[in-house]
C-alpha cells in the first residue's frame, strides 16, 4: 500500500514541492515513466491504479500529457480531470467516470469506453478511432474536429453533443441518441445510423432532422 502524502508546513496553493498536489504529481510522473519507458516490473498495474486514485483524491486533477496507454482503469473516477493530450490508447475505461474532463487532443484510440460517462467532456480534436463506446454517455460533449472513424457508438447517448467537423466515417451509431446533436460539416461516410434518434439534430449539410421528436 502506498503511504499518505507528505504535507508542507505552509499551503501555497500547490506551489511548494512539499504540497500533496506537487508530491503526487511528481510521484505519478516518475512511476509512469519507470513502468512504461524503463520496463520496471515492481510497479504493478494495481499499484499504479492506486497511485492514480490517490493522486485524484488529493484534489490534484492534472494528468495531462501522460502516456497511460493500455492501462486498466475500469470504473475509475476522474471527473473534472485535466487529460489534455493524454495517451490512453487501448486503455480499459469501462464504466469510468470522465464527466467534465478537459480532453483536448486526448488519444483514446481502441479504448474500452463501454458504459463510461463522458457527459459535458471537452474532447475537441480527440482521437477515438475504433474506440468502444457502446452505451456510453456523451451528453453535451464537445467533440468538434475529432477523429471518430469506425468508433462504436451503438446505443450511446450523444444528446446535445457538438460533433461539428468530426470524422464519423464507418462509425457505428446503431440506436444512438442524436437528439439536439450538432453534426455540421461532420463526415458520415458509410456510418451506420440504423435506429438512431433525431430531434432538432443539425445534419452535416445544415438541415434539421426531426424524425424522432416527441411533442406533447
Amino acid at each position: 500500500m502506498l503511504g499518505a502524502p507528505v504535507r508542507s508546513r505552509r499551503d501555497n496553493g500547490g506551489r511548494r514541492n512539499g504540497h500533496p498536489l506537487i508530491f503526487w504529481g511528481i510521484l505519478l510522473q516518475r512511476f509512469v515513466f519507470s513502468v512504461i519507458y524503463e520496463g520496471i516490473t515492481a510497479m504493478t498495474p494495481a499499484t499504479l491504479r492506486e497511485l492514480i486514485d490517490r493522486y485524484y483524491q488529493a484534489s490534484a486533477r492534472d494528468l495531462h500529457g501522460l502516456d497511460l496507454q493500455g492501462m486498466d482503469l475500469a470504473s475509475v473516477h476522474l471527473a473534472d480531470a485535466d487529460l489534455r493530450r493524454t495517451n490512453l490508447t487501448k486503455a480499459n475505461l469501462h464504466q469510468a467516470d470522465l464527466t467534465h474532463i478537459d480532453g483536448y487532443q486526448i488519444t483514446l484510440a481502441h479504448a474500452d469506453l463501454r458504459g463510461a460517462s463522458l457527459a459535458h467532456a471537452v474532447l475537441r480534436e480527440a482521437d477515438l478511432r475504433k474506440a468502444h463506446c457502446h452505451r456510453a454517455t456523451l451528453v453535451n460533449a464537445d467533440l468538434r474536429n475529432s477523429c471518430l472513424e469506425r468508433t462504436d457508438f451503438s446505443h450511446a447517448n450523444l444528446e446535445g453533443a457538438n460533433l461539428t467537423q468530426a470524422d464519423l466515417a464507418h462509425a457505428n451509431l446503431y440506436w444512438a441518441n442524436l437528439r439536439y446533436t450538432n453534426l455540421t460539416g461532420a463526415k458520415l461516410t458509410k456510418a451506420n445510423l440504423t435506429g438512431a434518434k433525431f430531434c432538432q439534430t443539425i445534419m452535416p449539410d445544415g438541415s434539421i432532422r426531426d424524425s424522432e421528436c416527441i411533442f406533447v
